[in-house]
C-alpha cells in the first residue's frame, strides 16, 4: 500500500475469502518422511498467522486508473472556483507493467529484510550457513 496508485492488497485468495468457507480458505497441512511438513494448497499466499508457511508468497495488488484520461473529467480552476474540463497529459494508457516491477522489488525487498532480521549476517555466505543450520534445526521436530 505505500505504493503511489495502489488501493488494495491481497495474499492468496485475499478478499475472496470472505465468500469463501473455512475449507475452501485454509491450507490443509500434510507431512512427508522426506520434505517434512508442507501444505496441499497456497490458497492463503504463503502466510498464516502473520508467518511464512514455506509455499510461494503469492501477492496481487490493485491500481487505481490513471488520472489523466483521452476524455478529460470535470474539475476547478483553484484560482477562479470555475468549472472546466481537466486537460489531457498523457499517452500511456496503462502504468501496470511498470508498476509490477516496483511491486516486485518492494516485495523482495520486505522479504529481504525479514530474512535479514531473522538471520543477522555480514555475508551472503554466512547467511546462507546460518539458513542452513535453522533448517536442519527444525527438521528434527
Amino acid at each position: 500500500m505505500s505504493i503511489n496508485a495502489f488501493k488494495g492488497v491481497e495474499f492468496g485468495v485475499g478478499f475472496d475469502a470472505a465468500n469463501r468457507r473455512g475449507s475452501e480458505t485454509h491450507d490443509e497441512i500434510d507431512y512427508d518422511p522426506e520434505k517434512g511438513y508442507l501444505r496441499k494448497t497456497n490458497r492463503l499466499g504463503g502466510f498464516e498467522g502473520g508467518m511464512t508457511t514455506g509455499m510461494p508468497i503469492i501477492v496481487k495488488g490493485v491500481m487505481k486508473p490513471i488520472p489523466t484520461l483521452y476524455k478529460p473529467l470535470n474539475s476547478i480552476d483553484i484560482d477562479t472556483k470555475e468549472p472546466f474540463q481537466a486537460s489531457i497529459e498523457r499517452s500511456d494508457a496503462c502504468a501496470v507493467p511498470a508498476a509490477s516491477v516496483v511491486v516486485e522489488h518492494i516485495v523482495a525487498w520486505e522479504v529481504a529484510n525479514a530474512l535479514l532480521e531473522q538471520f543477522t549476517s555480514d555475508t551472503i555466505d554466512q547467511l546462507k550457513d546460518e539458513f542452513q543450520k535453522y533448517r536442519e534445526r527444525i527438521r528434527q521436530f
